[in-house]
């Protein structure tokens, strides 16, 4: 099991029924039979960052349970992280992603918007 968030371009949903639609194209995305797109420029910054702070999959002091940090479709990154390690971890992604002007939202608390 991993904890996970949803890291994306893209402007900041104002409200409830924003965030909704927007999830939902990211669903429908990622539903579809494509192969994922490679990477943005800034999605592979991002991730550059993140394996710059902790070491990938295959180091022991890795906090990923995805290698990589997790899935990347173009301008969208599912970030897998080790359990025991979710707080530290999940806190240092959403204010990196606040950061790099990424959006962050929390698939396991599914209440919105993080930091």
């Amino acid at each position: 099991m991993s904890y996970d968030l949803l890291v994306w371009e893209g402007p900041r949903p104002g409200n409830a029924q924003h965030l909704r639609e927007t999830l939902d194209q990211i669903s429908e995305r990622h539903s579809r039979d494509h192969k994922p797109d490679p990477a943005s420029p800034k999605i592979a910054e991002f991730v550059a960052a993140l394996l710059r702070r902790w070491p990938d999959i295959e180091h022991p002091a890795s906090p990923w349970s995805a290698s990589g940090t997790g899935y990347v479709d173009g301008p969208i990154l599912s970030v897998h992280i080790r359990r025991g390690r979710a707080q530290e971890v999940s806190e240092f992604v959403a204010g990196l992603a606040q950061v790099f002007g990424l959006v962050c939202y929390d698939c396991q608390r599914g209440r919105g918007l993080r930091p």
